[in-house]
């Protein structure tokens, strides 16, 4: 059964707990009493602008600054595609196309714990045998370093190459 208290009663009752439930960073019990009192004012006084506080100086200016720059990882966008005839592409043994947003489809994968990389190509029509030795070929990658998986026909190349690969499939007009 509840008791019905006024609202006064209430908070008279229940100021302690007011200094706890406040946002301070110390914890409420190591606090005087006296920091929970409330200052008033007369309501005839006219409102004057506060003085602003200045912020708090942090310790270690580095530090301060490093946490409020946002660390964002942002990829340089991939030159278009170079203009190619009809005739080029008719000619080509395969294509790589781009993404839908215009991205080349070269991806770093990084495994067992920073230890391992492979990088995939994707999106590959036509002949992907002949792209696979044409990569090995002119970037001088071991046979046993790049593969085609059975399962998703991607290409993968172990080891880091994914900005000469990137930079050869710009230079072939993908």
């Amino acid at each position: 059964m509840r008791l019905p208290v006024s609202r006064a009663a209430f908070q008279a009752h229940h100021r302690h707990l007011s200094c706890a439930l406040t946002p301070n960073y110390r914890s409420a019990i190591s606090l005087p009493a006296q920091t929970c009192r409330r200052i008033t004012t007369p309501a005839s006084k006219a409102p004057s602008a506060p003085p602003n506080p200045p912020p708090p100086s942090p310790r270690h200016p580095a530090a301060a600054q490093a946490r409020r720059r946002p660390t964002t990882f942002v990829r340089a966008s991939t030159p278009p595609p170079t203009r190619t005839t009809s005739e080029q592409l008719a000619q080509s043994p395969y294509i790589v196309r781009r993404t839908p947003s215009l991205q080349l489809p070269v991806y770093k994968r990084v495994m067992s714990g920073g230890n391992r990389v492979v990088v995939l190509v994707k999106k590959v029509d036509g002949d992907r045998k002949r792209l696979l030795e044409d990569l090995a070929q002119s970037l001088s990658i071991g046979k046993e370093s790049i593969r085609i998986n059975p399962t998703t026909q991607h290409l993968e190349l172990k080891g880091d190459y994914y900005e000469r690969v990137r930079s050869w499939l710009l230079e072939q007009g993908f």
